[in-house]
């Protein structure tokens, strides 16, 4: 089954349940920064560099008035506005400097040059950048008790996580004490995903038949990402679980040092394509989510002219409504996911990644092995982690898993019915 026959590997794979199965609403990613850090403020006319905690000024002086910076790893063309993972970095950029007339300006400084993905809520602490990019996952490294986020299936679809973000209680109950402790807090998130089992090309093409099951798996070594959970979800299911850099990944998966990999479709296809040509299958099970997050000093907000700040709220709130109401097309657009037909131009069909959907039966038996429900021993650190910011830790997890079902959330994915309840501005003088 080697991609030399000519043959599309998406033809030659046995895929059980189609789109109509899928349905969308089934229970179911250096150093030399430009511009350094620091908040750049101009009033009267003369220039100061200020920490995140300082406070801006609106009466006179030249343009710009105030200036932030944006790091992380994304990069266009995958991580803009209509690439493979929009991550809104840039179009946070357009709508604020268009809004302001270039009064508020901002800086993305991308590709990890002043920090990535296990370094940027650091920064972000330190005042170096005014807003960092890093996963749930990652953030982990940092902020422990966010795992809670991650155990698995707890969310039975996109929409659903997209439905818990924006309610009050989810603010009330996790990111206002969390703010408390840690001075942090989301300004906005990527457009709602679940992640996949990835399998490596060289695994792929040596087996006649397609993963679908932790059998399927079993004994084969994959990359984790820095959630505990993470590692303990690869380890029950018969996988070891290895830590291996994105970059060591590339040639690994394609030679069969590493069989694969565990991340959700969106960034193994954003980054120029190179991850997912390393990848013959993605088993997509969707055990767990992924959920880039934008973090921002709730000191450097607060220190914000009332003007500036409702900016920064409003254009970030309308970010993450809009991100949530393209998700359709994003998935089965751009990626071609979710979908029985992708279009040509899809990411899944340019880089030949055949999708296996696990649904129902199939579904349950990767469930059975990890889900907290079943199996709470496993994750007792994650639940009393919890306690760091004042959080009954059980308590919290049912609230997510019940309100990722409640009937509020819809079968398909969001259209331009998404509208968002509560936001971090509504919430910020209690942090």
């Amino acid at each position: 089954m080697s991609r030399d026959s000519g043959v599309s590997r998406r033809k030659l794979l046995k895929t059980a349940g189609t789109a109509s199965a899928v349905g969308v609403g089934l229970a179911g990613c250096s150093s030399g920064g430009s511009g350094g850090g620091g908040s750049t403020e101009e009033s009267g006319g003369e220039e100061e560099m200020t920490s995140g905690g300082d406070t801006d000024s609106n009466s006179g002086g030249s343009e710009p008035e105030l200036q932030l910076t944006i790091g992380g790893v994304m990069s266009p063309p995958g991580s803009a506005w209509n690439g493979e993972q929009p991550s809104g970095h840039w179009e946070f950029e357009k709508r604020v400097e268009e809004r302001t007339d270039g009064r508020i300006q901002v800086d993305n400084v991308a590709e990890g040059e002043l920090c990535g993905e296990l370094t940027c809520p650091e920064k972000v602490s330190q005042g170096t950048v005014e807003i960092g990019s890093a996963s749930i996952g990652n953030s982990t490294k940092f902020y422990p008790m966010n795992d809670i986020w991650m155990l698995p299936f707890t969310f039975p679809s996109p929409q659903s996580l997209g439905y818990v973000h924006q309610k009050a209680e989810t603010w009330e109950q996790w990111w206002v004490p969390f703010a408390q402790e840690f001075g942090v807090v989301p300004l906005w998130m990527h457009a709602p995903t679940l992640r996949s089992i990835n399998i490596g090309l060289d695994r792929s093409d040596s087996k006649d038949s397609a993963h679908r099951a932790p059998a399927d798996v079993e004994g084969m070594d994959c990359r984790r990402t820095g959630s505990q959970v993470s590692g303990i979800a690869l380890s029950e299911w018969g996988m070891n679980p290895v830590s291996v850099s994105w970059a060591d990944s590339l040639q690994g998966l394609r030679t069969g040092v590493v069989g694969g990999m565990e991340a959700a479709i969106s960034p193994v296809c954003a980054y120029g394509g190179n991850m997912a040509d390393s990848l013959g299958e993605s088993v997509h099970n969707r055990w767990t989510i992924h959920n880039d997050v934008k973090w921002a000093s709730v000191e450097w907000l607060k220190s914000l002219s009332e003007e500036n700040r409702t900016i920064i709220a409003e254009e970030s709130r309308t970010l993450y409504r809009d991100l949530v109401r393209r998700n359709r097309q994003i998935h089965q657009e751009v990626l071609g996911t979710y979908t029985d037909d992708p279009p040509e131009e899809a990411a899944i069909v340019e880089h030949d990644l055949q999708v296996n959907y696990i649904e129902g039966d199939e579904q349950q038996q990767w469930a059975d092995m990890v889900t907290y429900d079943q199996n709470p021993d496993l994750y007792t650190d994650v639940i009393e982690s919890a306690d760091q910011i004042g959080v009954d830790g059980e308590a919290f997890h049912e609230y997510l898993h019940d309100s990722a079902r409640e009937s509020a959330v819809p079968d398909g994915f969001y259209g331009d019915s998404y509208t968002i309840d509560a936001w971090w501005d509504d919430y910020l003088q209690e942090m």
